[in-house]
């Protein structure tokens, strides 16, 4: 049985890629756009932050190009915000460390290469703060790449961010994971977030293509848990919206937002009861 989505607003985006919960704030990122986007819980816009200086090209080939292509964000224990990039192509291996107002440019480069060197199509889609740390979805929808579960060392994250690069010395492990199907199109991690209670929830959309570049029609999208490496539990979604971000609130309910890959859609805020 799929799982309702209870649509809240309209977002002032139109391709949501990620999304946290900062007290009673969301934070949305969007992977066509150079700012971070403030949002109450109930989608009413609150306001925005730039990451990138710069204007993108209005022509979607152009402007798909040129994105930085912002798929992850995550909170750090101190507050402070990290935006990055998928690493599909060099121009997407910035990212921007955003606190009190200013936004760092982070190299992503070297740390990308290394993992790249491990996983084949390398597209990150999905970054959570879990323990001692810093969790990325790989999202395995190249011909030939797999979905994985990135783990690397918090500890050498922090130290690195202060020399506004991340390396490979941070990089602990790389876990394949088998998401399965869903109507016949392989799911491929879109997000990661932790539960209040402490499970690592994420959500993936099966995206009908083989490359981590172009877009493909979406027969839908699933919540689901992972415990040790492996699928806990997997949640259909209603509809076919393409679930990109999705976060946790104090009171236990979640906010998820879609990216419908059109310049002329607006993203939408959703709202979601786990069933257990």
């Amino acid at each position: 049985m799929s799982l309702p989505l209870q649509a809240l607003a309209q977002l002032r985006l139109a391709a949501a890629s990620a999304l946290v919960c900062r007290g009673d704030e969301l934070l949305v990122l969007a992977d066509d756009e150079l700012v971070l986007q403030r949002y109450s819980d109930d989608g009413r816009y609150l306001g925005q932050q730039v990451l990138l200086a710069g204007t993108l090209p209005a022509d979607p080939a152009a402007r798909k190009q040129q994105k930085p292509d912002f798929e992850m964000l995550c909170q750090l224990a101190d507050g402070r915000l990290l935006a990055l990039g998928s690493g599909s192509t060099a121009e997407r291996r910035r990212g921007v460390l955003c606190q009190a107002g200013s936004a760092q440019l982070i190299d992503l480069s070297s740390l990308y290469l290394a993992i790249e060197a491990r996983l084949t199509g390398l597209n990150l889609e999905g970054a959570v703060v879990q323990g001692e740390q810093l969790l990325l979805a790989q999202r395995g929808n190249h011909a030939g790449s797999v979905n994985a579960l990135i783990s690397l060392d918090l500890a050498c994250v922090l130290s690195q961010l202060a020399a506004a690069s991340l390396g490979p010395e941070s990089l602990r492990s790389i876990t394949p994971i088998d998401l399965g199907a869903l109507r016949g199109v392989p799911l491929s991690f879109t997000d990661l977030c932790v539960a209040n209670d402490g499970r690592l929830l994420f959500s993936a959309a099966a995206e009908d293509t083989d490359s981590s570049y172009f877009d493909g029609a979406c027969a839908g999208s699933v919540l689901g848990c992972l415990v040790d490496g492996q699928v806990q539990a997997l949640w259909p979604l209603a509809g076919q919206a393409k679930i990109e971000g999705l976060c946790m609130l104090a009171d236990g309910s979640l906010r998820l937002v879609n990216d419908p890959d059109d310049r002329s859609a607006q993203s939408t805020l959703y709202r979601l009861e786990l069933p257990i």
